[in-house]
C-alpha cells in the first residue's frame, strides 16, 4: 500500500502554498472579476485563507452550476475565485503523492502527458505490435464518468495514501464520503478522476494481464491479438467495473487497428493521424458562430488551440480547407 501522509494541513495553510496556489487560480483565469479583487487584497486575503484552512472553519462558497453542450451536454460546477485558491492550495501538496502511485498507461491531466504524447504512444505501440502479426483494439469509455465515481470507493483510495484528518476534512467539504458524482469543473475533480482510474488501471495490469493499454479518464484503448480476446476481456472488464466502481460503459467496440483507432480526437493508423470527422464538423460550426457573432477574442482563443491540436495530426490539407472557412465567413460577416 506505501506510504501513509500524515500532517499535511500545515503545507496546505502554509502561506507560501497558498500565495502559489493564487498565482496559478489567476494564471487560469486572468479576466476574472472574483480574481483581481483577491489580488487587490492578497496579503489579507492569504492570512484570512491559512487561518481558516488550518483551525477547519473554512467554508466554500456557493459555485455557478451551467451546462454547456458541446462536445457534449455536460454540466459544469464554477467555483467562486477564493474556493479555486484552495483547491489549488490542496492540489499543490496532495497531487505529487498520488502522481506516484498513477501508472505509465495514464494520460488524462497529468503533468508531461495529455492527448498528444498518448496519441503518439498509442500509435507507437500499434507499430511495434504490428511487427508480430495482426492487431485488434477493444475501445471502451463510460456512461457519465465524473457523475457516477463511487465516492466511498473514491475516499477508501484516498485514504489509503493521506491519513491527516484535518486534510481529509478539508477535501470533503469539496467532495463527500457518501453519495455519488463529483462536479466537472472543480480542480480536485480532475486529481479525484485520475485516482479513481487507477481501479481499472490495476484490474487491466494484474488480474487481466494486460499491458498495452492507454487510459484518458474515462476514455480507454487496449491493443490485443484476436478479437475473440478483445470481446472476452470486454466482458469481463464490464462486470469488473460494474462491481468495483459503479460504472457502466456507455460505448464499446472490438475492431482491427488497420481499421483507425478512434482516440484522444484523432483517428490513428501505424503510418499516420486524422483529426476525427466530428472535431472538424464543430471547429467548422465554431468558426462560423463566433464570426457571426462578432466574437473576435473568442474565435482567436478557439483556432489557436485547435490549430494546436490538429498540427499534431497529418492535417495540411484540413487547416487550409478551416483557413478558407475563416476567410468566407469574414466576409460574409
Amino acid at each position: 500500500m506505501g506510504k501513509k501522509h500524515k500532517n499535511l494541513i500545515e503545507q496546505i495553510a502554509s502561506k507560501e502554498n497558498i500565495l502559489l496556489a493564487a498565482q496559478k487560480a489567476k494564471k487560469g483565469n486572468p479576466n476574472s472579476v472574483g480574481g483581481m479583487i483577491f489580488m487587490d487584497y492578497l496579503e489579507s486575503n492569504i492570512a484570512y485563507l491559512s487561518r481558516a484552512i488550518a483551525d477547519g472553519s473554512y467554508a466554500p462558497g456557493k459555485p455557478k452550476v451551467f451546462v454547456i453542450y458541446e462536445p457534449k451536454k455536460r454540466q459544469i460546477t464554477a467555483l467562486p475565485f477564493r474556493d479555486r485558491v484552495v483547491q489549488h492550495a490542496i492540489n499543490n501538496v496532495i497531487e505529487p503523492i498520488f502522481e506516484r502511485t498513477f501508472y505509465t498507461q495514464s494520460y488524462g491531466c497529468r503533468a508531461g502527458r495529455g492527448t498528444h504524447k498518448g496519441a503518439i504512444a498509442c500509435q507507437a505501440m500499434m507499430r511495434r505490435l504490428e511487427k508480430d502479426g495482426e492487431v485488434w483494439v477493444l475501445k471502451t469509455d463510460f456512461a457519465g464518468y465524473f457523475y457516477n465515481i463511487n465516492r466511498a470507493f473514491l475516499h477508501k483510495r484516498i485514504r489509503a495514501k493521506v491519513t491527516c484528518k484535518r486534510t481529509l476534512e478539508l477535501i470533503e467539504k469539496y467532495v463527500p464520503s457518501t453519495g455519488v458524482g463529483i462536479p466537472i469543473g472543480n480542480l480536485t475533480s480532475q486529481l479525484f478522476a485520475n485516482v479513481y482510474g487507477t481501479i481499472i488501471d490495476e484490474w487491466l495490469l494484474h488480474e487481466a494481464k494486460q499491458k498495452h493499454f492507454f487510459r484518458y479518464m474515462d476514455d480507454i484503448v487496449i491493443l490485443g491479438k484476436s478479437q475473440k480476446e478483445m470481446r472476452d476481456l470486454q466482458e469481463r472488464m464490464e462486470r469488473f467495473c460494474a462491481v468495483e466502481m459503479g460504472v457502466r460503459f456507455s460505448h464499446w467496440s472490438a475492431s482491427k487497428a488497420d481499421k483507425g483507432v478512434n482516440f484522444l480526437g484523432y483517428r490513428i493508423w501505424t503510418t499516420h493521424k486524422l483529426m476525427r470527422r466530428q472535431s472538424v464538423d464543430t471547429a467548422k460550426k465554431k468558426i462560423k458562430r463566433y464570426t457571426r457573432q462578432g466574437k473576435t477574442e473568442e474565435l482567436k482563443r478557439f483556432l489557436a488551440s485547435w490549430l494546436g491540436h490538429a498540427k499534431w495530426a497529418d492535417s495540411h490539407n484540413l487547416i487550409k480547407s478551416l483557413e478558407r472557412t475563416y476567410a468566407r465567413s469574414s466576409k460574409n460577416s
